[in-house]
């Protein structure tokens, strides 16, 4: 039994005649009666007992068209679910993003895709840069978002944005009334840091050195956001990337853009000898930046 002896056979229960099924398929009477007979033959059934009045079904042709069905809408909505993954309407895209992306400007761009690819499944998770380099080059991840200081080998990547650095300083430091905060300017100042290997900290150590100011780190932490509670309960003053002020910007820390300036590039990158498929294709072409923080 063939797809289209299957076709010709619910065609014909369904309008009850040969002619009828002629008609629904567009194909000659004679084409019908010969894929009939050609079913009956390969099942070793007779599935429709010949009338003056036109053709009956037997009970054998009735059981059949009762599991035809099922596995003929089954079919019909393998065909669709096939036609979606390649009008890019159907599939999963798994993608990993550091933490400061994957508040707000994560779920912004998922909304914005959500919307115009509605069958499409979007798997978000949050690592740290160094994570999110190893997932995707494993191929457990399609798409990662993060930070990445070196060339990998296994990795094509783009680069989106620059996030940039900005000083969180407590609400009536003195350092609130001025319009940017240089090296200088946090010399002996308590320092909230990032983790040793967070760009950020590593470029903010380099200009403070760079300009001959003392660095002075009192606590470490993982966050940006943890970085501005810290500022905010008066434990020092910290420099934290511009999507962390952002979320921040109506809390009781005051924010200053840092000069020179401190940016650190965030890349989109994919496992290289890994062929995308047309849904993460279409979610890394609708990546957009941030706007600019202004604060």
């Amino acid at each position: 039994m063939n797809y289209r002896q299957v076709e010709v056979f619910k065609a014909i229960m369904d309008s009850g005649s040969v002619t009828g099924a002629a008609a629904i398929l567009r194909i000659s009477q004679p084409a019908v009666t010969k894929a009939l007979r050609l079913l009956e033959l390969d099942l070793g059934l007779q599935l429709f007992l010949r009338t003056t009045k036109g053709i009956a079904a037997t009970d054998e042709a009735r059981a059949l068209y009762a599991e035809v069905e099922r596995t003929y809408f089954g079919m019909q909505n393998l065909q669709r679910f096939a036609g979606g993954l390649r009008d890019r309407k159907q599939g999963r895209v798994v993608v990993t993003v550091i933490p400061t992306l994957s508040v707000a400007w994560l779920p912004l761009m998922a909304a914005r895709f959500a919307r115009t690819h509605p069958g499409v499944t979007l798997s978000l998770y949050s690592d740290n840069s160094a994570d999110a380099v190893r997932l995707v080059g494993s191929g457990e991840i399609d798409i990662g978002i993060a930070q990445i200081r070196s060339e990998e080998t296994n990795l094509a990547r783009r680069k989106l944005f620059d996030l940039e650095g900005f000083a969180a300083l407590p609400a009536g430091h003195r350092l609130a009334a001025q319009s940017s905060v240089s090296p200088a300017d946090l010399a002996d100042e308590p320092i909230i840091s990032l983790g040793p290997a967070d760009e950020f900290r590593r470029r903010l150590a380099a200009a403070m050195e760079a300009a001959g100011a003392h660095y002075s780190s009192v606590i470490d932490v993982s966050l940006g956001l943890t970085v501005c509670a810290m500022v905010e309960h008066g434990l020092g003053v910290g420099v934290v990337d511009s999507e962390t002020a952002r979320l921040r910007a109506d809390s009781g820390v005051a924010f200053r853009p840092f000069a020179p300036r401190l940016a650190v590039p965030i890349y989109m990158f994919r496992q290289r000898n890994r062929q995308a498929s047309g849904v993460a294709e279409a979610f890394s072409a609708s990546l957009q930046p941030p706007p600019p923080f202004r604060p």
